[in-house]
């Protein structure tokens, strides 16, 4: 019975997702979301006690997914410039996808009305201080003090987010493969480069 329950759960999230990413939060309903499930409002309300609940558990579900994605991705090789190198590539290709793009759009027409948006941006911090945690194992493997490797992750959190606002704003263009591929290695190049490196 709690798999059934679980599964709905994990419906509901991702139907009421795409509906807020297609019409935005506030023109979306509860009665809408419930006729996509094939169900009622009052299933909704036994698992979200509000439209508002509904949108940040369904919003942190997807950053959890891709954190347990990144996990994995950074667990396929033991050397640092090959672990990063898969991982930008990895969040280059999620900041220039259509659908999280439409995500972010929704969780920042919230923010100002709502404590949604700031704790959607707190439940991304896992991700980078698992980058963190990454950074100063390998400082410490090679005898290079760096006093604060949080800081060290958030630069090169901005080194990927550099297209962000463009493609929030609907002026980015998408990459190829060939083309985040490139950059990957450039960003990368670069943060090495940084923090001497090699």
């Amino acid at each position: 019975m709690r798999m059934k329950s679980e599964a709905r759960r994990e419906a509901i999230l991702d139907i009421a997702l795409d509906l807020f990413c297609e019409v935005g939060f506030e023109a979306a309903s509860m009665s809408q979301i419930a006729a996509r499930l094939g169900g009622s409002k009052a299933t909704l309300y036994n698992y979200f006690s509000s439209k508002e609940e509904l949108l940040l558990e369904a919003l942190l579900a997807s950053e959890d997914k891709y954190h347990q994605e990144m996990q994995l991705l950074l667990q396929q090789s033991n050397d640092i410039f090959t672990q990063l190198h898969s991982f930008v590539v990895s969040l280059l290709k999620v900041l220039n996808s259509p659908k999280v793009i439409q995500v972010l759009r929704v969780a920042i027409s919230v923010g100002g009305t709502s404590d949604i948006g700031r704790r959607f941006h707190e439940g991304s911090y896992k991700t980078w201080l698992a980058i963190a945690d990454l950074l100063h194992k390998e400082m410490n493997k090679r005898g290079i003090h760096i006093e604060n490797t949080h800081l060290m992750a958030m630069h090169l959190r901005d080194l990927c987010q550099t297209d962000l606002i463009c493609n929030l704003l609907g002026a980015g263009t998408e990459m190829t493969d060939e083309q985040v591929e490139q950059k990957a290695a450039y960003i990368v190049e670069i943060f090495f480069h940084t923090y001497s490196i090699k």
